[in-house]
């Protein structure tokens, strides 16, 4: 069984900043189109280090970026 995220979070963790995903991507110094990537779940997995950075951005937890499901 994996642990796999069903749902991400982040836009509406964005949109209660009144942030967006240019933002994001300046503040965490990656490119928009790896958010976006990350946003869609077009991406296998993505770095804890990644995950962190995003978070402390958004002020939440690691766990607050997605919705998981074991599969």
């Amino acid at each position: 069984m994996d642990l796999i995220p069903v749902r991400c979070r982040i836009p509406d963790l964005l949109e209660r900043k009144g942030k967006n995903q240019q933002w994001l991507a300046e503040k965490t110094g990656m490119r928009k189109q790896r958010i976006s990537d990350i946003v869609h779940l077009r991406m296998d997995n993505i770095s804890i280090k990644r995950a962190a950075l995003i978070a402390y951005h958004l002020e939440c937890r690691l766990d607050d970026l997605f919705e998981w499901e074991w599969r």
